[in-house]
């Protein structure tokens, strides 16, 4: 399964902590928020990611890079204005599967969790 993380949002309503870096690299323990959802996915057995980027993208692919260090393949997508969730996943397209699962990248979420989301048959 493929997981698409959308993690271009500026966040704006977090500055002045967001004014030099996104909110998914906001650290909590001493890491970055997107990177608990990441090994989280990881650890439910998500290992192809693709991560939606704008606001600060650098500092995301630079933290992350090809996701070799996590023991995962993530491939980016840049969303230049953030027109919305829909216009984020639109981005993937070509990049994505028929079954995927789809994360915002400022969310805190356990390994098992991920696992049933994982498990669910679409409607």
């Amino acid at each position: 399964m493929q997981c698409v993380v959308l993690a271009a949002g500026e966040g704006k309503r977090m500055r002045p902590l967001t004014a030099r870096r996104p909110k998914v690299m906001l650290p909590i323990a001493n890491r970055p928020m997107m990177e608990h959802l990441v090994l989280a996915a990881r650890d439910a057995g998500i290992t192809d990611f693709i991560f939606v980027v704008g606001y600060c993208e650098r500092e995301i692919r630079n933290h992350f890079g090809d996701g070799s260090d996590f023991g995962v393949k993530i491939a980016y997508v840049t969303q230049r204005h953030q027109l919305g969730t829909a216009d984020a996943l639109r981005a993937t397209a070509g990049l994505v599967g028929d079954r995927f699962l789809l994360l915002n990248g400022d969310m805190v979420l356990k390994r098992d969790d991920i696992r049933e989301l994982c498990r669910k048959d679409a409607p």
